[in-house]
């Protein structure tokens, strides 16, 4: 019975992946049409953040109904409709973004370049208008035009995902700078999984056990900081202690 178990669940990861691979090919499709239809403009991002977050619900609710994954979610229905607000989360695996871009629609998220770049996914990240992560310098004039126009930014403050059971890495400043130049409120998200599934040196087809169970939960809202820097500091630090509680 233990072994028939075990081939059902290697039978059941190993196929959805292959599900995954083709819903994402239809997102890219799907993106591709857009860019094929209209020039790049507010209008085209909006509708490409819509199709991503389209598609983002039905991968999650297709993992979700094959007994992959089990995510609540609930603590971010009351988020679905408010603007002008800087989303910071930990970052436990890449499946982050896509979880929260199933429940978030408005969401747009700061991007790493190695993947932003890529002619695949990367060119369906660009059409949404998710701002590539780069200098602090460079990154504060995208951002800033992707949270006007979409109300939500996510940012992952420590810049890259952390290692299943490690304590969260140093935390970068460029989330407290947009806040601060666009007098946004900043919105903690604590990530909590029981699964290291791509976590920092996770295998992409290295089967965890299974379900993989994920709980977002939704910190103090802070208000923006004003314009100083030790108000910014004060913001930094006080989300590293929040978002750290996910670790312990």
């Amino acid at each position: 019975m233990l072994r028939f178990s075990a081939i059902s669940a290697c039978l059941r990861f190993y196929g959805s992946l292959l599900v995954i691979a083709v819903i994402f090919l239809a997102l890219d499709a799907g993106s591709w049409v857009l860019r094929s239809m209209m020039r790049d403009s507010a209008h085209r991002r909006r509708l490409g953040r819509a199709w991503l977050h389209t598609i983002a619900r039905l991968a999650i609710r297709y993992l979700q109904a094959a007994g992959m994954v089990d995510c609540d979610l609930s603590a971010l229905k009351s988020l679905r409709t408010v603007s002008n607000i800087v989303l910071v989360a930990n970052h436990p695996s890449r499946l982050d973004s896509l979880i929260l871009a199933s429940a978030l629609p408005h969401m747009t998220c700061v991007t790493k370049a190695s993947i932003w770049e890529r002619s695949t996914l990367g060119s369906t990240l660009r059409t949404a208008g998710y701002p590539r992560h780069d200098t602090l310098l460079r990154l504060i004039g995208p951002a800033s035009q992707s949270l006007e126009e979409a109300g939500q930014l996510l940012l992952f403050p420590e810049g890259t995902r952390s290692r299943a059971g490690a304590e969260a890495g140093a935390f970068q400043p460029g989330f407290a700078a947009i806040a601060q130049r666009l007098n946004a409120d900043v919105q903690p998200l604590l990530i909590e999984t029981n699964s290291p599934y791509l976590s920092q040196g996770w295998p992409f087809l290295r089967m965890p056990p299974l379900p993989m169970r994920y709980r977002v939960k939704a910190g103090p809202r802070l208000p923006a900081p004003t314009r100083d820097q030790a108000s910014a500091r004060a913001l930094i630090e006080t989300v590293e202690q929040i978002l750290k509680q996910a670790s312990v």
